[in-house]
């Protein structure tokens, strides 16, 4: 802790209760289960992504560019917060609360600004029948990089701090601090980082959905109508559920200033959070198993059927 103004969030909930340690233990093993899948479903995306020529699309590569953020959450951060769950305390000091704090801004917002960008690209193709080549996806990416690169490192010139969080075992952005720096900072990583991806994500998809609704449907499409569908609607509560409990927290610190309240109610949108990186990749490619499999068995047995060539085209269309 920093000592000072900046971390008064923070001390004063320590002062006042600690977490039980076998409630610190239990969310470290749960987050090295987290870690696991996570790992496992963002790697095993990417290994097909690269494996598979045919795949190289510029949204697969948005996708792609989405998961590999998801993956370093989940080998970079995740290890420096499990580890300190089993100390039942943040033990990497200033420093590493610092790198932390950064590494974890940066892959945040970068990860938002990516989900936008991929829902107002697939917007773009459904309502307006109008695609991206590999060369825009490519500046899309480096455009969203820059953007969160921006706001993550801005705290270390000055711009507000990170902070250990309520829960002890990692840091975040200071969302109690009362300086005119913290403040600033606070809502404009709240309006610009938060609010504005989640509008561009909720536009495009309600466009998406009346286009669909609009669109004479035949029974033969009536499978891409429900995968689109269910698609839309499980990545959109699978972002509200890891992401507005903390931004309704931060905004509540913000405008209340309550740095007070129960530890335990204040950990939840924290955790929650952090599960963040699980579910992207078995969202998008929840109806794309039989490419997985495919995938795999060309691996093991060097063949590749015409119905593996017939679902890498089906998959190329409705990505």
């Amino acid at each position: 802790m920093n000592g000072t103004n900046s971390s008064k969030f923070w001390t004063i909930a320590r002062e006042h209760e600690k977490l039980a340690d076998a409630m610190h233990y239990a969310i470290g093993v749960a987050f090295v289960l987290i870690m696991l899948i996570s790992t496992l479903g963002n790697g095993g995306v990417m290994y097909v992504f690269i494996r598979t020529r045919n795949l190289r699309t510029p949204n697969y590569f948005l996708v792609s560019a989405l998961c590999l953020g998801d993956f370093l959450m989940s080998t970079l951060g995740m290890p420096m917060f499990i580890t300190s769950c089993f100390f039942t305390r943040w033990i990497l000091g200033r420093v590493g609360c610092l790198v932390y704090g950064t590494l974890m801004t940066f892959l945040g917002l970068s990860q938002i600004t990516l989900l936008a960008s991929i829902a107002f690209t697939r917007y773009r193709y459904v309502v307006n029948n109008c695609s991206i080549d590999t060369l825009v996806a490519k500046i899309v990416v480096i455009m969203c990089y820059l953007y969160a690169f921006i706001f993550s490192l801005a705290p270390l010139f000055g711009w507000s701090r990170p902070v250990v969080e309520p829960i002890g075992t990692s840091c975040g952005p200071n969302w109690a601090g009362t300086e005119p720096r913290d403040v600033s900072y606070n809502l404009t990583i709240f309006v610009l980082c938060f609010f504005v991806p989640l509008s561009i994500i909720t536009f495009s998809y309600f466009m998406i959905y009346l286009k669909i609704k609009r669109k004479r449907i035949h029974k033969k499409t009536d499978g891409y109508e429900n995968h689109v569908t269910v698609t839309i609607l499980l990545m959109i509560v699978a972002f509200l559920l890891s992401w507005s409990p903390y931004a309704a927290l931060a905004m509540y610190v913000i405008i209340t200033k309550n740095s007070t309240m129960h530890l335990a109610l204040s950990s939840v949108p924290v955790v929650l959070a952090k599960t963040a990186p699980l579910w992207n990749p078995y969202i998008y490619f929840d109806q794309t198993d039989g490419l997985y499999h495919a995938h795999i068995w060309k691996t093991y047995s060097f063949q590749q059927s015409n119905s593996f060539k017939r679902k890498q085209t089906e998959v190329l269309t409705t990505i």
